[in-house]
């Protein structure tokens, strides 16, 4: 599946939940062959270099000394076990204002792990020696699955979330090390099916959340099931009915399920046919909404990114309107973006 590196970019930007100009990313300028670790490369140490001119966030970290003089609050403690040697000294414990933050740390740690990256260009490798030298005194730490998680954004460093969303996308990619000489690998973020259908989704309920130019609410939507039990608590064994996104005027209701196949279409007998458990389950959706709202009919729609095939097909499904489409990525951005609206924009306009 072909996506240039330009518009992957917009496709972070939004998945993000930023509009593509409000970054200062000159992405133009990567070659549209690079690979896209060349995209990781240049975005965190532009966006590194961006926070440094600015200034990098801080934090009040713990600190501890021996001094002669008191400081902050005495660790009475280690004073008392210091002291038995012949000159007496405090312990102390004191905050200190330090870059040296959670944030900061996984930036530190993505660009060292880049620098050990396979395939990136050379440029690109001496930006990111530049950029790690410009973070001396940040240490650079493990990334485990929850380090992300313990980040405090806020108004005043904001301007970190998405520098901090490339990070964490290419933690996701990173291999496990099997001794290959310190060099580390990446998986290539296009043909992971599970990390880019999640990209491929927030990417499309943001974009309509942004640039959605009729009056819809956007968001995912948990819906319920047309169940009864003898017994309550078996109603808590079936799965949350939750769709990737529905967009709600008051006209309309729109149900969209983002899928990142490398065809919309799948064999059958040497024909080719819909995925079938995608239109279960989307129809299962429709059914639900209809129940909760039922003086609009639902509208489905099983959008794939183009791969081995383009299809723009509609249906109508248990009395439901039901659309099969794939949207082309390897176009112009403002391609993609009239085709998106084309989409679910109101029929006759």
């Amino acid at each position: 599946m072909k996506i240039p590196i330009e518009n992957l970019y917009y496709l972070l930007c939004f998945a993000s939940n930023h509009i593509p100009h409000e970054l200062a990313f000159d992405v133009a300028s990567i070659p549209a062959s690079s690979d896209v670790l060349d995209l990781y490369a240049y975005l965190i140490t532009t966006g590194t270099d961006i926070l440094l001119r600015r200034g990098l966030d801080q934090g009040y970290i713990l600190q501890e000394e021996q001094t002669a003089h008191l400081r902050g609050r005495i660790n009475m403690t280690k004073t008392v076990s210091s002291n038995v040697r012949a000159s007496p000294r405090l312990v102390c414990q004191f905050d200190e204002l330090s870059p040296n933050v959670l944030h900061n740390q996984i930036l530190r740690a993505s660009v060292q792990a880049l620098l050990y990256a396979d395939r990136l260009s050379a440029d690109l490798k001496n930006s990111l020696r530049s950029t790690y030298g410009k973070l001396n005194g940040i240490d650079p730490i493990q990334i485990t699955a929850d380090t992300f998680g313990r980040v405090q954004i806020h108004r005043n460093n904001r301007y970190y979330t998405y520098l901090l969303f490339v990070c964490r996308l290419l933690h996701s990619l990173k291999l496990p090390d099997h001794g290959s000489g310190g060099r580390i690998k990446f998986n290539d973020l296009l043909s992971d099916e599970k990390i880019m259908e999640q990209v491929f989704e927030d990417f499309l309920r943001n974009f309509y959340t942004l640039k959605q130019n009729e009056f819809y609410s956007v968001a995912p939507s948990q819906l319920r099931w047309n169940a009864t039990a003898a017994k309550p608590e078996d109603l808590a064994l079936l799965p949350i009915m939750k769709t990737d996104i529905t967009m709600r005027s008051d006209q309309r209701a729109i149900i969209i399920d983002a899928k990142y196949y490398r065809s919309a279409l799948q064999g059958n007998y040497g024909t080719e046919k819909a995925h079938s458990g995608n239109l279960y389950q989307l129809t299962a959706y429709l059914r639900s909404e209809a129940r909760n709202h039922d003086l609009i009919v639902p509208e489905g729609i099983l959008i794939y990114p183009v791969g081995d095939s383009r299809v723009d097909a509609s249906f109508t499904i248990d009395g439901y309107p039901v659309r099969l489409y794939t949207l082309n990525l390897d176009q112009h951005w403002r391609n993609i973006e009239r085709d998106l609206l084309q989409l679910v924009s109101a029929p006759g306009s």
